[in-house]
């Protein structure tokens, strides 16, 4: 959130105080609208090549929502600084602690000319609560316990118990929050994921499977008509690909690029390179449950004896930052810095934990990874590093994604490379990660303080105590070695000249900026 942002809610009232400096949107887009969009703007998207659904409610893949970013909005967005600001929803008011009343702006059309009113903000989240539905994002909502229309531009979201995340979970990003129709989605059944229909800046034009979507700027948009007409999305399923197109003219931008590639690339006159520490977290899986990883003296030997930096090198070229904890730079309210003790190459030291610990003589283990890439070379450096400074008998697994992640799910592994990409709040990487029930904790972790104090942060609507009880935990956490973590690796975009007005945010975002681009 923003300060002003944050200061109002300490008031228990929210955006209503910016409610004025939206007051000359609909003047602004009265001007625009019939400003004439023209040219084509090729945007590759690079490094995948399947796209399944552009159903908010039912995608799960980063392509997926490299495209829904431009056909919906949510009822916050994410600003420069990735702070929840008004999108959809020009006012917010916290009613208690457990209601967040909506004022929805008036006049803003779905892509089939329809108006969007709370009834369809009450079903769009209802949906996202259906078991039916089955929806991967179903848990950015768990905690809403009733959505009241108060009127058609006025909608109340109850929670069961204060649940500070689901500010940024209703935002624009990998969320699946995203308002829809109520009468469209009704009407196309499961088709509406082929047939999306949103209040983006741009509409569904066509879509080859495996090939490529292309999208219409829509003339309606309340946001303003958009400048470009076309958006052509080539499918490049290699990032090194995508840069030939780039640099060849056959795309305009990309979603991103191969680590090793950006030295040489940001020497190139012809492009724009844009890149920051991203929002991942990548670490090292340490099974609780089995040996050597069930000793936390030995867990903290192995996060001593090896250099971050120069895996850094390395792995990534330079190309991210080192990492003493799961929350990334980019979520600075939260973020506990790079300066612990026991996240820093110290041979001496972390032979010291080792004589510390059941596996004195040091253990033997099997650190899996998947495929050739740069996962790989993030075990191989672990391994001989821990192997050189603690005389451990270590050795790379190397089998394919869906194995490592099965493997995972199931407690059959000792450690493996892993990690956690693109999210909005804290609540994700430490809730997720380390909470005793988070889902992704697959390694038996559990403290009974971190939970305590993880709890205690999902209720605490001041963004800075609800931060404190974060770096709280994370040191308890980091004390555990709960997981080793490793870095936080760049996000970048590229693009030819021409291209002008994309803002890059941490979440590697990409759609959601199509409106606010022009060609040169």
């Amino acid at each position: 959130m923003s300060e002003n942002f944050q200061s109002q809610l300490r008031r228990r009232s929210v955006l209503g105080g910016t409610a004025a400096a939206f007051a000359a949107g609909p003047l602004s887009i009265a001007r625009n609208a019939h400003a004439q969009a023209a040219g084509t703007l090729r945007a590759g998207i690079t490094g995948y090549n399947v796209i399944n659904t552009l159903d908010p409610g039912k995608a799960t893949l980063i392509p997926e929502f490299y495209v829904i970013w431009a056909l919906y909005n949510g009822l916050l967005k994410l600003d420069a600084n990735s702070n929840p600001v008004p999108d959809l929803a020009e006012s917010m008011t916290v009613v208690d602690g457990t209601t967040l009343e909506f004022k929805l702006r008036r006049g803003i059309k779905f892509h089939d000319g329809s108006d969007m009113t709370a009834d369809d903000v009450k079903f769009t989240i209802e949906r996202l609560l259906d078991d039916k539905v089955a929806s991967p994002n179903k848990s950015k909502v768990s905690g809403v316990s009733a959505i009241e229309i108060r009127d058609p531009h006025t909608v109340r979201i109850v929670t069961k118990e204060a649940f500070a995340p689901l500010l940024t979970f209703l935002t624009n990003a990998r969320t699946g929050t995203q308002i829809l129709p109520r009468k469209a989605v009704t009407a196309a059944g499961d088709d509406f994921g082929k047939k999306p229909i949103g209040t983006g800046a741009y509409s569904l034009k066509d879509w080859v499977p495996g090939e490529r979507v292309t999208l219409s700027a829509f003339p309606g948009y309340f946001g303003g008509a958009p400048k470009i007409a076309t958006i052509d999305m080539p499918l490049i399923a290699e990032e090194s690909s995508g840069v030939t197109a780039l640099l060849g003219g056959q795309v305009d931008l990309t979603s991103t690029a191969p680590f090793a590639d950006i030295p040489n690339l940001e020497k190139n006159a012809s492009i724009t390179v844009l890149k920051q520490a991203g929002l991942n977290c990548r670490m090292i899986s340490l099974n609780h449950r089995k040996a050597p990883f069930d000793d936390p003296a030995f867990r903290r030997a192995c996060s001593m004896a090896f250099d971050r930096n120069a895996m850094v090198r390395a792995v990534l070229f330079g190309e991210g930052v080192v990492a003493h904890g799961l929350i990334p730079p980019s979520l600075g309210y939260a973020f506990g810095g790079t300066s612990r003790p026991l996240c820093t190459f110290d041979p001496a030291k972390a032979k010291a934990e080792l004589a510390k610990s059941k596996y004195p003589n040091g253990a033997e283990a099997e650190i899996m990874t998947w495929g050739q890439s740069w996962w790989k070379r993030m075990a191989e450096v672990f391994v001989a590093q821990c192997n050189q400074t603690l005389g451990t008998k270590f050795t790379v697994q190397v089998t394919e994604a869906n194995t490592v992640f099965q493997r995972h799910r199931s407690g059959d592994y000792q450690a493996s490379v892993w990690g956690w990409l693109g999210l909005l709040d804290a609540d994700e990487y430490m809730y997720d990660i380390v909470h005793s029930k988070g889902w992704r904790n697959f390694y038996g972790y559990a403290n009974p303080k971190v939970d305590d104090l993880l709890e205690r942060a999902r209720r605490e609507l001041d963004r800075d105590k609800r931060g404190a009880l974060y770096k709280e935990a994370e040191n308890q956490v980091i004390e555990d070695m709960a997981v080793v973590p490793l870095f936080v690796s760049n996000v970048h975009n590229l693009m030819t000249k021409k291209v002008q007005g994309f803002r890059q945010l941490p979440y590697s975002n990409f759609g959601d900026q199509f409106a606010n681009l022009s060609l040169g």
